[in-house]
């Protein structure tokens, strides 16, 4: 691994791609001594971006102290050899290594260096990597790394150390020749001292799904199962959480694929679950579906206020073939970004953008909602900004695929 870091700040010049540097730095390997002046008070910001090529990919891990940057410059990220991934809790930046099962953590101070503070390795529960995305951050003490898709290991990120795996008795491996599997982190929302997340039933090519999903409850206390309750929709695999402790449980992309091109297969659609209650909310009778002009959907997320967005297919795609395939769907730039009222019903287009993939990714940070809008072949990402009008604004643009954007503080 090579470690590079560089605090990026706001550029007051129009947007630049991502070969231009905002402020120069040198490399920081090996990592020099802390100086007694080192802080760490500021704000920081962090986002992972994964470079694919045909020898192999690498990661870049970017720190800014500013929401208002323009650029990013990965030759001052830190750099992590494969599919690395980020993740953030009480102030330290955690990074999980994309070749072996290790997560390391780091303090990253206010001038943009990096120091290591800590090292997990989860090799003897079998893991071969310990992606970040398959992990849940409970809290500062507490958090659950997905095993064999039915089980969790517990573990503590303050003093970095491992309990050991949890069982999830009662959750079905196989439902009609389909296997389990568990949503990843975007999937899982804490509420009350319970952990929520959802269950579905796949192939092998994540084209068939069950038309119905499980959500499991953990209690926060012992780490228990503490009920399964199913969920009538294919794929469940986003949630995010409203004002009232309602959380929004939609699919992911895969499983939209089907349902365009077989009439047979289960139409995509989202619960409400009452966080409060531990039940779905059987009132809410609005379908993401009617809201989007009766089209496909994948990765709803609330916002606020009512308001949410989602991704719609849309068949009308002038790059969409007559005889389009369900990896077409699910990988194609065939996706307009809607914005939704959940309470109403009503939604339209978002004003700014044009075609998308389904699979983005949505962040609300200190009340602004940046969006990661991959090209199709994940070759570059565009961070957008989604304004409380309706409209949004691009930010910056980089090489690769970003889809993590966490506040370390």
């Amino acid at each position: 691994m090579r470690k590079r870091s560089c605090l990026a700040t706001a550029s007051t010049s129009s947007l630049i791609l991502l070969a231009a540097s905002l402020t120069a730095c040198g490399s920081s390997d090996p990592e020099p001594t802390p100086t007694p002046d080192e802080t760490e008070t500021g704000p920081v910001y962090s986002l992972a971006t994964s470079v694919f090529g045909q020898s192999g990919s690498a990661t870049y891990v970017s720190v800014f102290n500013s929401l208002d940057v323009t650029s990013i410059d990965l030759e001052q990220a830190s750099e992590h050899s494969g599919f690395a991934t980020i993740g953030a809790v009480d102030g330290k930046l955690f990074v999980g290594a994309g070749e072996a099962p290790e997560l390391t953590r780091y303090t990253v101070f206010d001038s943009g260096r990096f120091q290591e503070s800590g090292r997990i390795s989860f090799a003897n529960y079998g893991l071969t990597t310990a992606p970040l995305y398959h992990n849940h951050f409970v809290d500062g003490t507490s958090a659950y790394m997905q095993l064999e898709e039915s089980r969790r290991i517990v573990w503590n990120p303050e003093a970095m150390t491992i309990s050991g795996p949890v069982e999830s008795p009662g959750l079905v491996t196989e439902r009609d020749g389909l296997v389990v599997k568990a949503s990843f982190d975007r999937g899982v929302v804490a509420h009350g001292g319970y952990s929520f997340q959802p269950f579905y039933w796949t192939d092998a090519n994540y084209y068939r799904f069950s038309p119905s999903s499980q959500i499991a409850v953990y209690s926060h206390a012992d780490d228990s199962l503490v009920e399964l309750l199913e969920a009538p929709c294919p794929g469940l695999d986003v949630a995010t959480k409203d004002e009232n402790g309602n959380i929004y449980f939609s699919n992911w992309v895969f499983s939209a694929g089907a349902p365009v091109v077989d009439d047979t297969a289960p139409e995509t659609c989202a619960v409400r679950f009452n966080a409060n209650t531990r039940a779905i909310d059987g009132d809410w009778e609005h379908s993401l579906s009617s809201m989007v002009g009766g089209r496909q959907t994948a990765a709803f997320r609330y916002l606020g206020n009512n308001v949410g967005v989602v991704a719609a297919f849309h068949d009308d795609s002038p790059t969409l073939s007559e005889a389009p395939t369900a990896a077409d769907v699910t990988n194609g730039m065939h996706w307009k970004l809607w914005q939704v009222n959940v309470e109403t019903g009503e939604g339209a287009p978002i004003e700014g953008l044009d075609w998308i993939a389904g699979g983005y990714y949505a962040f609300t940070i200190e009340g602004r909602t940046f969006l990661l809008l991959p090209t199709a072949d994940y070759a570059s990402t565009a961070v957008w900004e989604l304004n409380g009008n309706g409209t949004a604004v691009k930010r910056f643009e980089t090489l690769g695929w970003a889809y993590q954007f966490v506040k370390v503080r």
